[in-house]
């Protein structure tokens, strides 16, 4: 039943949105054997080198690597609006290959995601399905639960960004 839900999803994606899901379905568990070998940011960096040539200063967007303190300069950040913290969406919103999601009800599998818990830890993938009303995502993504790759759902925090590639 899982498929079919997300194959109905899938028919309302555009193109390139169905080609991310495919690249990591497809290439999921070797760009991320393991948690360990590639935390969160760098399936995402995976993926995306499949679409487009990534520079230094895009994976340290991505990574969120800015040269900073602590991880409480991050949270000063995101109160005072900075785009470092949104990570993946900085970074393809910048180079101009992505568009920015800001209506959460319009997100689609395929996007990509950044997200950070308050005063706490984040994470960002890829969106394979989303409830805005119960405020739960789905994503591929590294994380240790799933040992490396994986979907797995999230609760969706308030500071939660996306991000629709684009040609």
């Amino acid at each position: 039943m899982d498929n079919k839900v997300r194959l109905i999803h899938l028919s309302y994606c555009p193109g390139l949105n169905r080609q991310v899901l495919d690249t990591a379905f497809v290439y999921g568990r070797t760009i991320s054997p393991t948690y360990e070998r590639a935390v969160c940011t760098e399936f995402v960096i995976g993926v995306l080198g499949h679409f487009m040539a990534l520079t230094s200063e895009d994976t340290i967007n991505i990574r969120i690597d800015q040269p900073r303190e602590s991880i409480k300069d991050v949270y000063a950040q995101m109160k005072d609006g900075s785009p470092y913290p949104k990570g993946v969406v900085h970074a393809l919103v910048s180079k101009g290959r992505g568009i920015e999601i800001t209506d959460r009800h319009q997100v689609l599998p395929g996007d990509f995601v950044q997200f950070w818990y308050p005063n706490s830890w984040g994470h960002c993938g890829i969106v394979s399905k989303i409830d805005v009303e119960n405020k739960v995502l789905w994503l591929h993504s590294s994380y240790p639960s799933t040992e490396g790759y994986g979907i797995q759902p999230f609760h969706m925090p308030e500071y939660c960004h996306f991000v629709r590639l684009k040609e």
